[in-house]
């Protein structure tokens, strides 16, 4: 190994030109803006941000696309090497550079930042920022499209509290400062050899030993170093196809992959997970989970009636589902029976404490008899009934609300002004799904009662944005009579058919009841 130094931006420029890779065994960019605007921060402040490794390969390996067409290699003597780490730092640069949208990072020109050791210099985007002259785009600064000379003159136009003998000196230092972030230069560690295992294995040791990877992303990597181009070419790929209704992490892919493969989820040891198979069974294996993800996608549209993986509370509870998917279709009373246990799983939050040691338990039983009964009888003590209790939540989301959602589209709800289906399927003006408190907030609020009150599940039912718009702020016992909600309409919403409880002054005896309406229908549901 040495050590070398270079500039962030000959480094970028290697990124952008290719000189300079990612290869397959990196995990994907996950830093998110906190990250970013510290690093900018520290980088500002001429903070160490730590050194780099880079493989200079001998050899082309297989390379984490990060562009749309795979490169073509050709000259190795070319080729700087692949970053085994470092990819979260360059890359949140890289994309700041670019003015990637998901970072629109500001800098505060006002010089009395400096005496307050550079607080709150670096911020992100908003509509008051950009029409504040004090504040100025990172990407435009650091990138050369605007210079210091051209931000002075905007403060001197726009800024109504710039004073030029005050002020010029110092925010001429500051941008200064900013628009040469890109030439500090970083620590580059070298490691050079023609050995991909050895590659992957400095990679691995020299990010678990900072904690800086999941153990996910470090199975991802031995499994890109043992099948190579199945994480780019396979796994990658599933990621996004059945978008934007069903997107998957890579992470959460290698999980299923794991479990179909070996019939349990033992994470421990990354190494381990793969040893013994060859690449035949990984990729016969990887078929199956294939296989199974797009049958877990076909049932929870077709019986579930989820159109997205946005009513999934937990994307770890169809993990079971995909493995025995992997393996046979449901017949139509498999279905109901999947149906059934994963509402009640998400529900009783089965998987919300230590979500693998769950799953690796169920894996290892239903492995060995893998049946949707076996399934439904390993965890019948964790998923018993649904109490009225379980709708005592303010949420507008997780599992009762999607347990809500499939009791509706199951029993073809309609909404209460348009006489359309709540199932998603309806599009145009107005028709997006809204939560709707079925007690108005303003009237609740005119009343005396506290947000926790007014906003509880069980005040809650699901119209469409232009019935939500055009419902008054009145008793329910008025609009119901205005716009003759039916009785199936407020049945299906599980609306108690008591129209005394449908008045202010019977609010609270009104969530009671329907609190036990909630889990008598739901019980009902749930028996298939």
């Amino acid at each position: 190994m040495s050590t070398t130094l270079k500039s962030i931006k000959r480094l970028l420029q290697e990124m952008d030109s290719g000189e300079l890779a990612l290869p397959e065994i990196q995990r994907d960019f996950v830093w998110n803006r906190k990250n970013v605007l510290l690093l900018f921060d520290s980088l500002y402040r001429g903070l160490p941000i730590g050194y780099m490794l880079v493989w200079k390969a001998k050899q082309f390996v297989t390379e984490k696309n990060i562009k749309s067409k795979p490169r073509k290699r050709q000259n190795i003597e070319n080729f700087y090497g692949y970053l085994l780490d470092g990819q979260q730092r360059l890359s949140s640069i890289q994309r700041v550079r670019d003015g990637d949208e998901n970072f629109p990072l500001m800098f505060s020109l006002r010089p009395d930042n400096e005496s307050k050791h550079d607080e709150n210099r670096f911020s992100y985007s908003s509509r008051s920022k950009i029409n504040d002259p004090w504040f100025v785009p990172v990407p435009e600064v650091i990138s050369g499209q605007i210079s210091p000379m051209e931000i002075l003159k905007k403060l001197e136009r726009e800024a109504k509290d710039y004073d030029e003998r005050r002020d010029a000196n110092q925010v001429f230092a500051s941008i200064t400062k900013l628009n040469n972030i890109l030439d500090c230069n970083i620590g580059i560690i070298e490691f050079e050899d023609d050995d991909y295992r050895i590659a992957t294995d400095l990679f691995i040791r020299f990010n678990s030993t900072g904690k800086k990877l999941k153990i996910t992303d470090l199975v991802s990597s031995e499994l890109a170093l043992t099948v190579p181009d199945i994480v780019s070419q396979g796994i990658n790929r599933l990621c996004t196809k059945n978008s934007p209704a069903f997107s998957f992490s890579s992470t959460y892919l290698i999980q299923c992959l794991v479990a179909v493969h070996t019939g349990k989820l033992n994470l421990k040891n990354p190494q381990e997970v793969w040893k013994g198979s060859n690449v035949r069974e990984i990729k016969n294996s990887w078929k199956r989970t294939e296989k199974g993800i797009g049958r877990a996608i076909e049932f929870l549209t077709g019986t579930v009636k989820w159109n997205s993986s946005a009513w999934l509370p937990s994307i770890n509870s169809i993990i079971p589902l995909v493995y025995l998917l992997s393996l046979d279709k449901f017949n139509v009373e498999e279905r109901i029976l999947a149906r059934n246990w994963l509402l009640k799983a998400n529900i009783h939050q089965i998987f919300s404490g230590s979500a693998h040691t769950e799953l690796d338990r169920i894996l290892r039983n239903i492995s060995r008899e893998p049946t949707i009964d076996k399934l439904l009888n390993i965890t019948k003590r964790d998923i018993g009934k649904i109490r009225p209790y379980h709708f005592e939540t303010r949420r507008t989301s997780g599992a009762q609300m999607s347990l809500f959602i499939s009791m509706l589209r199951n029993n073809n709800a309609k909404d209460w002004c348009k006489d359309t289906p709540l199932d998603g399927s309806v599009i145009g003006h107005n028709a997006e799904l809204q939560v709707h408190h079925f007690f108005p907030k303003a009237l609740l609020k005119l009343k005396g009662y506290n947000y926790d009150k007014i906003n509880t599940f069980a005040n809650y039912v699901i119209i469409d944005k232009g019935c939500n718009l055009g419902i008054s702020d009145e008793e329910p016992s008025k609009y119901i009579k205005e716009h003759k909600i039916s009785k199936k309409d407020l049945r299906d919403q599980c609306i108690p058919l008591d129209k005394t409880l449908w008045s202010v002054s019977r609010y609270e005896d009104f969530l009671e009841e329907r609190r036990k309406l909630l889990a008598k229908n739901a019980n009902a549901f749930l028996k298939g």
